[in-house]
């Protein structure tokens, strides 16, 4: 363990992940980070809130590809704001929007963990996004809001 040690503390002593400042501001109530990702998404859109989720959970049904991935129960959490938001809503709003959405992960230190795209053909815009834990904040203009 010794000559490990030796060999390899120099890599676990650095860190040269990407770091991103993701937590949410003093004055948002917890609660609210159940809708954080539906806030980020209508960022600029103009519609309101709840139109906007049963939107997009309506639209989720009609997508073959979500075929299977969630039930009525879930679909009921998420329409009242019960349960999470993530990947599933996240296809269907790149699919719907016909956006690409950018998402990096980070964790608990703010170092980036992971990135991934949801991409579709003939793209309108291209949405980034900050994700840490259940809060996401979207980048406009190089700040995450």
């Amino acid at each position: 363990m010794e000559l490990w040690n030796q060999q390899y503390r120099n890599l676990a002593d650095t860190d040269d992940r990407e770091q991103l400042d993701v937590s949410a501001p003093r004055w948002y109530l917890l609660d609210d980070r159940v809708l954080s990702l539906f806030c980020c998404l209508l960022h600029g859109i103009g519609t309101p809130l709840n139109e906007y989720v049963a939107e997009l959970t309506s639209y989720m049904e009609t997508l073959r590809d979500l075929d299977g991935l969630f039930d009525a129960g879930y679909m009921a959490g998420i329409r009242d704001g019960t349960e999470k938001p993530g990947e599933l809503e996240l296809y269907a709003a790149s699919q719907m929007h016909r956006w690409t959405i950018e998402v990096s992960t980070v964790d608990t230190t703010n170092k980036l963990v992971s990135k991934f795209s949801y991409t579709v053909d003939d793209s309108t815009k291209t949405v980034c996004l900050d994700r840490s834990g259940s809060y996401f904040a979207v980048k406009v203009d190089g700040y995450a809001i």
